[in-house]
């Protein structure tokens, strides 16, 4: 028990130097001499810690050199959440998100429970709450999506969700503030009416409908280079 906690606590200093700005893509991070005397854990945790960064991509080792946070052109999905990604990269999140969404309505549907759409009910409304706040809003919009996800009651899908909402709150910044909350409040309520109505197919559209309007506003924000 103690050897894992020490790997995550390793683990997340090294996240929040990165994160932080202090290791920057293509920097050299300390040596793990250095990282156990700054952490505290044994070297094995810290070993640990940096192989499962190097496995997500975002460190690189180098023989003879020492490791380095990854440059963001050699990121991987994983990584992004990490190292913040670029409009491009974005795009390509997005493009992929409106097969997956569409298709984790209609599963959802299969499942969900009248518990499961009263929860989204009361997810919307406060949504549209918050709707001034940026902060408590992307959680909540992304609450929406997590409800969905574990109503497929599919693990992989679960964890791929929980896994863009890391995305996009490390970038938070860029989408909401540039896009807003007008297209997920509007889809979002017309996604769920159809859920309401047990109407998969409908819910399914305008899942994909919303991801389009964020990429054609993305798009948008790029051409001006806003984001």
């Amino acid at each position: 028990m103690y050897k894992n906690q020490a790997s995550e606590i390793a683990y997340d200093y090294i996240v929040d130097q990165i994160r932080s700005g202090i290791w920057k893509p293509g920097d050299k991070i300390a040596t793990e001499v250095q990282l156990v005397e700054s952490i505290g854990v044994s070297r094995v945790a810290v070993r640990e810690a940096i192989e499962r960064l190097v496995t997500m991509s975002v460190l690189n080792k180098v023989r003879g050199s020492g490791t380095y946070v990854e440059q963001k052109d050699n990121m991987s999905f994983m990584s992004a959440a990490i190292l913040g990604a670029d409009a491009d990269y974005m795009l390509k999140i997005l493009e992929f998100r409106k097969m997956f969404d569409s298709y984790n309505v209609e599963l959802f549907l299969k499942y969900a429970t009248d518990e499961e759409i009263e929860l989204l009910k009361q997810n919307y409304q406060e949504m549209v709450d918050m709707k001034d706040n940026m902060q408590k809003f992307r959680a909540i919009d992304q609450r929406f999506h997590d409800i969905i996800a574990i109503g497929t009651r599919n693990p992989m899908i679960i964890q791929i969700s929980k896994t863009f909402t890391d995305i996009f709150e490390a970038n938070q910044d860029q989408m909401y503030h540039k896009i807003g909350p007008q297209n997920a409040i509007y889809y979002h309520g017309k996604m769920l009416e159809a859920i309401e109505e047990r109407n998969a197919e409908v819910a399914a559209i305008y899942a994909r409908m919303s991801i389009e309007a964020s990429i054609s506003r993305l798009e948008s924000q790029k051409k001006l280079g806003k984001f």
